[in-house]
């Protein structure tokens, strides 16, 4: 094979290397059709061209693993919000569902292993059951054998389990061990095979994810995401707001700054090493031949190779197989072939994987594969390696294509025959163009260099030169869709029967896209809070929020689980790397807690009377280097506190600004009242909280527009991620707008841009490096600019829906209104998704549309990491059809 130096001088060969035979399964699993006649949108601006023969799922796809034969796959599938597992038995070559088995349980992150020794698969999962239920959030070890399933261990652990591995032979001790990684529990669970007896738990580091044993069971290494236990002398953050959550190493960004695989005596049950590896070890692999141990480091893109014998790191592979040199390859799965020559490193990040040669260390090549790449396994033949994706085909539906959610999951697999030189060369050159960047070695000529001599632009060409905006403001919002807001605007790509907040409820966001430019076609990268913000301000994403690894945890959209966030860092790292101001109001800023549920009516009264907001809080990050560019008297997230109230304490320090006759050059506000709070007796209706966060939104920009640093500002308005409702084009799409003087006033871009879009276009202004691939290969935005400058400022607009109204008293409420009204009252709303997304969905939509109005939506579309009773979301949504 050929490495990438050599590859990068061939001629690329064409891509009819990837013919690709696609086949959908339906629900029912026993009739799979051959096409997928609702592709998704890849919010990324990636292409996916899967090798081999591919079959989608419903659901996301958590792990696979050849069974007894190389013509037979294992998938292990997940709905109903990743919590309901089921394992899928699979005639790849010959499109055929030989058995499918429901689990009932949340499914491990690569839970799934073939047991050659037994004929049967294991799995790991965790027991789902009501709230208050003493069952709920149990870990288990189950296995799937002659189409049934059992459990083998019970009461591991909580919440969450990780790559399980599977000893072949029996021990000295005459037990054949399975290993099972506790996440939540910092622990490594120990199963004797003959007997089902969990044997003990052994402590690792910080969130253990990947396991993998010797053949007789005396040894297994598991990865540790979180890194470490720290020492004492270590500056360390909390994993989550429990006062005993876990303590986290951390660098001066408050990011997790260590790594580390465990070793483990199975025989005295002891740690007996700590090895310490890249940031963010996930997957790992034993060639137990060669005494080789390699570990996938995804928040470094490498993998490190650990001696066995002397277990220390001897080597560190870097994965960059591009002339540019980008962050978020994210190597997430490893697989070696059978005389440990080659290794197969899956790569979420660039949805590809990766050939490399042992024997050389080098990439040898890339094979493309569908949307993230999460695990992989290779026949027993050492012919056919499988691939299973999370995210697949992207969100969609078998029917009904045109109410498009976010969280309509359809993950996949792909077996791909092991491909010669020639076919990885054309596979390589694919994986290339889908990811808009070049094979080959570092070019640093290839690196963007900013021109001299050249004149100002609004956006420029090249980060670092100049730009003719000096002052950027970027407005973070919640959960809404493009269709929902501004669907009714017949100029735009929009459908007005999915629109729930119209002009009424919304006439500054309609307003400023309509005086001056309106995005209909632009897309919120991830799918809920916990990753949706990470996009919003880094450009990236780790496999502990994606999968997610947190539960039990955090829920880490307000900066308050450092193992969470990327290694290339935040947007304001990067501004203040270059010297430049950064004012930070609200976002990473932790969240308030609410005692008072009249509070917000209070504050409501309090505003419309007057009054000074400017010393009612004092906020300190979690994030702790946050605080020193926060706004402390700005609150944190909470739904108790209208955005209204936001806006006077943002306005007042906008006037000593203006006095001072200076602002800063990037300025980050969150307004998060659009959540809303369903039909929750006496709150705000949805309307009234959309209305006060429009109107918030309008006040803000009308007194920036007025100021001297108008002549030289650009705002961007994005929302973290769209899954609160429906909409045409793609659940992810979303409401964003683009006001400054240098907008291009009343103009349509249909260009296809996301949030990596909103925060190139910033490092352009600003002349800060790219953080990631994502922002690096990101459309910017210069196509809703023009230099020649429109200085008329903004008038806001009072929206006609009241920011008074408030839901009925649950006693005034009867039927379905009173089971929302109920419902509501049982959710979480001092998290955002901490209540079932598609339940809430459904109450927004008929408390806006009337109860005898059909709901549009998903179907087996739940996301709620912190959901009181998904078993009650599904009851919901059964009536409501």
């Amino acid at each position: 094979m050929l490495n990438l130096n050599s590859l990068a001088r061939r001629i690329s060969l064409p891509l009819w290397f990837l013919s690709c035979v696609v086949s959908v399964m339906a629900q029912t699993a026993e009739k799979p059709v051959r096409a997928v006649t609702d592709p998704g949108v890849v919010t990324t601006r990636q292409t996916i061209t899967p090798a081999g023969v591919q079959a989608v799922f419903h659901g996301r796809v958590y792990g696979l693993t050849f069974g007894a034969s190389s013509s037979e796959v294992w998938v292990l599938n997940a709905q109903q919000g990743n919590n309901q597992a089921q394992i899928f038995r699979f005639d790849w070559a010959a499109n055929k569902v030989l058995e499918r088995i429901p689990i009932g349980n949340r499914p491990g992150l690569q839970g799934i292993q073939y047991d050659r020794a037994a004929d049967r698969v294991l799995i790991g999962a965790t027991l789902q059951g009501p709230a208050g239920a003493e069952a709920k959030n149990r870990t288990r070890l189950m296995a799937i054998e002659k189409g049934t399933s059992r459990i083998l261990a019970d009461n591991m652990g909580s919440h969450i389990t990780g790559a399980l591995a599977i000893a072949s032979k029996p021990n000295s001790q005459g037990q054949r061990l399975a290993v099972v990684p506790l996440i939540y529990d910092n622990r490594l669970a120990i199963v004797d095979l003959n007997n089902n007896q969990l044997l003990g738990k052994v402590a690792t580091g910080i969130a253990p994810f990947g396991a993998s044993i010797d053949s007789t069971g005396t040894v297994a290494y598991v990865t540790n995401w979180g890194g470490r236990v720290p020492q004492p002398n270590d500056s360390t953050l909390p994993t989550g707001f429990d006062p005993k959550a876990d303590q986290v190493v951390v660098d001066e960004r408050g990011i997790a700054s260590t790594g580390t695989v465990t070793r483990i005596d199975l025989i005295s049950r002891q740690a007996t090493h700590t090895i310490p590896v890249e940031l963010h070890p996930t997957a790992i692999v034993w060639d137990e031949q060669h005494n080789r141990l390699y570990v996938a480091n995804g928040n470094k893109d490498s993998v490190s190779i650990i001696d066995t014998t002397r277990n220390n790191v001897i080597e560190t592979i870097t994965i960059q197989p591009f002339q540019q040199r980008v962050a978020g390859i994210a190597p997430t799965a490893l697989a070696v072939s059978a005389d440990g020559s080659t290794l197969y490193v899956a790569c979420g990040g660039i949805n590809a994987v990766a050939v490399i040669d042992t024997g050389s260390r080098k990439v040898q090549g890339l094979v493309p594969t569908a949307w993230y790449p999460n695990a992989l396994s290779i026949s027993a033949d050492g012919k056919q390696l499988a691939v299973s994706t999370l995210l697949g085909a992207g969100s969609g539906w078998r029917d009904d294509p045109a109410k498009r959610f976010v969280h309509a999951y359809r993950g996949s697999i792909s077996v791909v025959p092991v491909p010669d030189e020639a076919q990885l060369d054309g596979y390589t050159t694919a994986v290339a163009e889908n990811n808009h960047l070049t094979i080959g070695p570092a070019q640093p000529q290839l690196q963007p260099q900013a021109a001299r001599d050249v004149a100002p632009m609004a956006i420029p060409r090249r980060a670092g030169e100049p730009s003719l905006i000096e002052h950027v403001v970027y407005i973070i919002k919640e959960n809404r869709t493009y269709d929902q807001l501004l669907g009714d605007m017949t100029k735009g790509n929009g459908d007005p029967s999915l629109v729930m907040f119209g002009e009424d409820v919304t006439p500054n966001h309609h307003r400023l896209a309509d005086q001056f430019v309106l995005l209909d076609n632009f897309y919120a990268t991830g799918g809920n809070s916990g990753d949706g913000h990470q996009w919003a301000t880094q450009a990236n994403e780790t496999a502990y929020c994606l999968w997610p690894g947190y539960l039990g945890r955090s829920y880490p959209f307000d900066g308050s689980d450092p193992i969470a966030y990327a290694d290339s860092g935040f947007i304001w790292d990067a501004a203040l790397r270059m010297k430049r101001t950064v004012r930070v109001y609200g976002e990473y800023a932790g969240r308030l807690r609410e005692n008072d549920p009249q509070q917000r009516a209070k504050l409501l009264e309090r505003w419309k009377s007057g009054d000074d907001f400017t010393r009612d809080w004092n906020i300190t990050a979690p994030l702790k280097p946050l605080n020193k560019i926060l706004a402390a008297n700005y609150p944190s997230y909470t739904q108790a506190i209208p955005d209204v109230v936001r806006a006077q304490i943002f306005l007042a320090d906008l006037k000593r600004w203006e006095g001072e006759g200076r602002m800063p050059n990037l300025v980050v506000l969150q307004l998060p009242s659009d959540h809303t709070r369903g039909a929750t007796p006496d709150f705000n209706t949805a309307k009234a909280m959309v209305a006060d966060n429009d109107l918030a939104l309008g006040q803000i920009v009308e007194s920036l527009s007025k100021t001297p640093f108008w002549r030289k500002m650009a705002i961007f308005v994005v929302e973290d991620d769209a899954q609160n409702g429906v909409d045409h084009v793609d659940g992810h799409r979303t409401v964003a707008l683009a006001v400054s003087p240098y907008t291009r006033r009343g103009h349509v871009d249909s260009t296809f841009y996301s949030q990596p879009s909103i925060l190139k276009t910033i490092e352009l202004i600003l002349g800060l490096p790219t953080m990631s691939l994502f922002d690096l290969i990101a459309n910017d935005m210069r196509g809703s600019f023009t230099n020649a400058p429109d200085f008329m400022p903004y008038a806001a607009q009072q929206p006609k829906q009241s920011l008074f109204e408030t839901n009925p008293q649950l006693n005034a409420l009867r039927g379905q209104a009173r089971r929302a009204a109920l419902d509501s009252l049982r959710m979480r709303f001092d998290v955002p998704d901490a209540v079932p997304t598609e339940r809430l969905n459904r109450i927004l939509w008929h408390q806006v549309k009337g109860w005898k109005t059909p709901y549009p939506g998903a179907k087996q579309g739940v996301f709620a990491p912190l959901a009181v009773d998904l078993e009650d979301d599904e009851r919901g949504a059964a009536e409501d059809r």
